[in-house]
C-alpha cells in the first residue's frame, strides 16, 4: 500500500491506542493501513497522530459533554414505554408502569403533564381510559371505575438516563463505577444550540483529526432492557427513541393530526419492522427524518468549514438518517461505514446510494465478548475461528458489490494477545486489496434480468432482516447471488412494474411487513401481479408469500404459485389434486442424496391446482417446494430456507427458473460445484473463483466466453484468472489458516 493513488482508492482503518506506538506502526505495515481512529474507552497518542496517517476520531455528540447532560435533565432523550397488562380484580387498581423495565436505564418523565402526553388503555376493549379516571403518583398509576376482569395498561412517557451505547459498552467490558452516561436532544433549543458550539471547539481541538466519525447522530435504534439488564426488545429499524413531548407538539402543529402514544407503542409491538407500518408510523419516521436531516446537515458544514470530511457510523444513533431515504443525500457525508458480519450487511453500506466512501468495521470487534456475549479475547475465544467464518460470507457479496474500505474496531491491547489473529488479518486484507485491484471497482456481471423483493417497506430498508432461518437467510443468500435486485414496496406494485424485472420475490410470514399482511387484498396488486407473471414474469414466494385471508383463499396468487395453506379454515374441504413428486426436476439437480434441506419451514401447504409440479414435501406430506405455470410465467414455492451451499444454489435455480431461462444459468460464470462460486468482471478482463468451504474444492467453471475449464482450490481460498483461463499470481489469502471454521 505505498502508492498513494492505491490508498485513496481503497485501504485500512487500523483502530490504535495510545502506549502501543510500535504495535500500531508494525500492524499498519503488515495489514496495509492508511488510517487510524480511536474507540470508545480508547485514546490515540500524540505521537501515533503525527505519523501522517489518515486519523479518524470517533464523536457522539449527544454524549460527548455530560456536565451539560446532567445539567439539562429536562433535555434527556425520551421515549414511550407500555407497562406490563394488568388484570382489573376490582373497580380500582394500582400499576406499577416502570416494574419491568430498568430504573438505570429509565426515569419516568414528571417534568411534562401525564394526562396531556400518557394515555391508560383498556386492552380488551381498545378504549382510551377518560384522564379523570387515572392518576399518578410515585411511580404508580391508580385507575378508577375499571371493568373487572378487563386488561388494562399505561402507555408513557420516559428520560432514558443510561444511553443505550454506553450501557452496552458499560456492561460488556465490566466498567464497574465508571460513571454511566446520558444522551441529550438536539431538538431542544439551547442543547442545540450548545452542541454546535461543543462540535466548533472539539473541531478546533483536534486538528490531527482527518475525519469526523460521527457514531452516529442523535437517536439509537431501541433495545430495552429489564431490571437484570436483559434485553427485553430490540429492533435496528424503530423510531422509538426519538420521542419527546416537544416532538409531540412539534408533529401535531406539521402535520395536522395528534399521534396517540398507542401509535408508538402499538399495544406493546412497538412497531417492529416485522409490522405493517401503519400511515401514522410512517409520518412518525418522515417527521423525524426531516428534523434530522436539516439538524446534521449543520453539522457536516461545521466539519466540510474546519477543512475535515465528515462519516456516518451507519449504526448506534443513526436513526432518521436512512442512507436509502432521498433526502440522504442532501446532508453531505463524505462516506459512510457499517458494522458487517455478514454477506447482507456488506450489501446494506455497498449499495448506498450516492458518491461515498463505503467502510466496513468488520468483526469481530476488539472486545473480550462478543455480540452473543460468547467469549473472543478473551479465555475460551478463538478470534481467527470468528473472523473467518464472517469472512466467507463478507467476500461473496464483495464480489457482487464492492466497498471502498475495511477495518476494526476496540482495543488493540485485547487483540496482540492473539498472534495467530494478527496474522490472519495480514491474508485477509490482502485478499481484500486483490479484489479492489483485479475488479477496480468495475460491475460484475450479472444475469440479464433483474429480481425485485417485495415487501411493505422497499428500498427504505434495503437489505433488511427477512424471515428466513436462520436470520435472514434468503437475503444472507442473495447477497452473493449473480443478480441485480430492486428492493420494492407495494405502491412500487402499483405504479407499474418495471420492464427489466424478471423475477419478483416475495417472503415471510403471514401478516408481517416482509410478506405484505393487508396490501394482498388490494386487487390492483394482485392483477398487477398476475400480469407481470401471465406476460413471462416469475414470482418466487417463500414462507407465506402473498399470504392474507380475503375472497375465500389465504394465499392470494394460488393461482400463480400452484399451492395454498390450510390455517384450519376448510379442514372439511377435500385436497383432492395429485401429490406425486416430479422425477428430475432443474430445481433438484443439486439436491444432496436427492434430499432438499430447507430446514425450519411453515406447515401445511398443499398443492391447490393440477397443474402444479411438486418437487419436494416433508415427512407429513406438506409441500416444501412446488412450481407452476401461469400464461407464459412461472411461479416457484418454497416452504422455507437454511443458508447454505446446497439452498443457496437452490435459490439461484429456482430465480432463473421463475424467469424462464433455466437453459442460459450454466452457460456463463458458472461452477458445476456448489461449494464454489465465480464472478466475473468483462470491463477489467479478469475473474475470480472462490471456495467458500473448509475442504479442498475441484469444480468445472463457465466463464465468461462460455469456455469449460476445471480450477483446484484450497480450503476457503481463490484464485484470479484472466478470461483466457490464465491464474493471476496474487499474495497468500486466508484459505491455509485454521481450517476449523465454520463454512458456507
Amino acid at each position: 500500500m505505498n502508492n498513494e493513488a492505491e490508498r485513496k482508492k481503497y485501504g485500512f482503518t487500523l483502530p490504535a491506542q495510545a502506549g502501543l506506538d510500535d504495535v500500531v506502526l508494525d500492524l499498519a505495515e503488515r495489514w496495509g493501513a492508511d488510517a487510524f481512529r480511536d474507540s470508545d474507552g480508547t485514546l490515540l497518542s500524540d505521537s501515533i497522530t503525527s505519523l501522517g496517517y489518515d486519523i479518524y476520531s470517533t464523536l457522539c455528540l449527544i454524549r460527548a459533554d455530560q456536565e451539560w447532560n446532567k445539567a439539562h435533565p429536562e433535555d434527556n432523550q425520551q421515549k414511550y414505554l407500555f407497562s406490563t397488562p394488568q388484570t382489573a380484580r376490582d373497580t380500582t387498581m394500582e400499576i406499577d408502569i416502570l416494574a419491568r423495565y430498568s430504573p438505570e436505564q429509565y426515569r419516568i418523565d414528571e417534568i411534562n403533564d401525564c394526562k396531556k402526553y400518557w394515555e391508560v388503555v383498556n386492552r380488551t376493549t381498545g378504549e382510551v381510559v377518560p384522564t379523570t379516571d387515572w392518576d399518578y403518583a410515585n411511580g404508580i398509576v391508580t385507575v378508577r371505575n375499571c371493568a373487572k376482569w378487563n386488561v388494562y395498561s399505561v402507555n408513557f412517557l420516559v428520560y432514558q438516563i443510561w444511553e443505550t451505547t454506553s450501557m452496552y459498552n458499560h456492561l460488556t467490558n465490566d466498567w464497574g463505577d465508571k460513571p454511566h452516561q446520558s444522551g441529550i436532544d438536539p431538538r431542544k433549543k439551547a442543547t442545540r444550540e450548545h452542541l454546535a458550539k461543543f462540535l466548533d471547539k472539539w473541531l478546533e481541538t483536534h486538528p490531527d483529526t482527518d475525519f469526523v466519525r460521527f457514531t452516529s447522530m442523535a437517536y439509537q435504534f431501541p433495545i430495552i432492557t429489564d431490571p437484570h439488564h436483559r434485553t427485553l426488545y430490540q429492533d435496528w429499524y424503530g423510531y422509538l427513541d426519538c420521542m419527546s413531548a416537544q416532538a409531540l407538539d412539534e408533529f401535531e402543529e406539521k402535520k395536522g393530526y395528534r399521534l396517540r402514544p398507542n401509535d408508538i407503542v402499538e399495544d406493546g409491538y412497538f412497531n417492529s419492522t416485522d409490522r405493517v407500518p401503519s400511515k401514522a408510523y410512517l409520518d412518525w419516521i418522515e417527521f423525524i427524518h426531516e428534523f434530522m436531516v436539516e439538524w446534521a446537515s449543520q453539522c457536516v458544514k461545521q466539519v466540510h468549514d474546519a477543512g475535515k470530511k465528515a462519516v456516518l457510523f451507519y449504526c448506534d444513533h443513526w436513526i432518521g438518517t436512512e442512507p436509502y431515504r432521498p433526502a440522504f443525500q442532501q446532508i453531505g457525508y463524505d462516506g459512510i461505514i457499517g458494522p458487517c458480519i455478514n454477506g447482507r450487511e456488506v450489501r446494506r453500506i455497498a449499495d448506498v446510494p450516492g458518491d461515498l466512501v463505503k467502510e466496513l468495521r468488520l468483526y469481530p470487534y476488539f472486545f473480550p465478548v462478543d455480540l452473543l456475549d460468547k467469549p473472543t479475547f478473551s479465555e475460551g475465544g478463538d478470534p481467527v475461528a470468528d473472523c473467518k467464518k464472517y469472512w466467507m460470507w463478507i467476500r461473496r457479496a464483495m464480489l457482487r458489490k464492492l466497498v471502498h474500505r475495511i477495518g476494526y474496531g476496540g482495543y488493540l491491547d485485547l487483540a496482540i494477545k492473539y498472534p495467530d489473529f494478527i496474522d490472519y488479518l495480514e491474508c485477509q486484507t490482502k485478499e481484500f486489496y486483490g479484489i479492489c485491484e483485479h475488479t477496480d471497482f468495475t460491475p460484475v456481471e450479472n444475469a440479464p434480468f433483474k429480481v425485485g423483493i417485495l415487501n411493505a417497506w422497499g428500498a427504505h430498508r434495503s437489505w433488511g432482516f427477512d424471515q428466513t432461518w436462520p436470520e435472514g437467510g434468503i437475503t444472507e443468500s442473495l447477497s452473493g447471488q449473480p443478480f441485480d435486485l430492486v428492493w420494492m414496496n407495494f405502491d412500487d406494485i402499483r405504479k407499474g412494474i418495471p420492464k427489466d424485472i424478471g423475477v419478483i420475490i416475495n417472503l415471510g410470514l403471514a401478516g408481517t411487513a416482509w410478506s405484505g399482511g393487508s396490501n394482498w387484498a388490494d386487487p390492483k396488486v394482485v392483477a398487477a401481479i398476475r400480469a407481470f407473471v401471465d406476460g413471462g414474469g416469475g414470482l418466487v414466494g417463500v414462507l407465506d408469500p402473498t399470504a392474507h385471508e380475503n375472497g375465500g383463499a389465504y394465499y392470494q396468487l394460488w393461482d400463480v404459485l400452484g399451492v395454498q395453506k390450510e390455517v384450519g379454515l376448510s379442514n372439511d374441504t377435500k385436497k383432492v389434486i395429485p401429490t406425486d413428486l416430479v422425477e428430475g426436476h432443474f430445481l433438484a439437480a443439486d439436491f444432496v442424496d436427492g434430499v432438499p434441506r430447507l430446514g425450519k419451514h411453515v406447515q401445511g401447504v398443499y398443492p391447490c391446482l393440477e397443474s402444479t409440479q411438486i418437487i419436494a414435501k416433508d415427512a407429513d406430506a406438506n409441500v416444501t417446494i412446488a412450481t407452476n405455470d401461469f400464461g407464459r410465467g412461472r411461479g416457484v414455492y418454497l416452504a422455507g430456507f437454511q443458508l447454505g451451499a446446497e439452498q443457496n444454489r437452490l435459490l439461484q435455480r429456482a430465480i432463473w427458473y421463475a424467469a424462464g431461462r433455466e437453459k442460459e444459468m450454466e452457460t456463463r460464470w458458472y461452477t458445476d460445484n456448489i461449494h464454489t462460486e465465480i464472478a466475473g468482471y468483462p470491463e477489467t478482463g479478469k475473474y475470480i473463483v472462490i471456495n467458500n468451504s473448509n475442504d479442498p474444492q475441484t469444480t468445472v467453471i463457465s466463464d465468461g466466453a462460455s469456455e469449460r475449464r476445471t480450477v483446484e482450490l484450497t480450503a476457503n481460498a481463490s484464485k484470479w484468472f484472466d478470461l483466457a483461463g490464465n491464474e493471476i499470481e496474487q499474495a497468500d489469502a486466508p484459505g491455509a489458516m485454521h481450517e476449523e471454521a465454520a463454512s458456507v
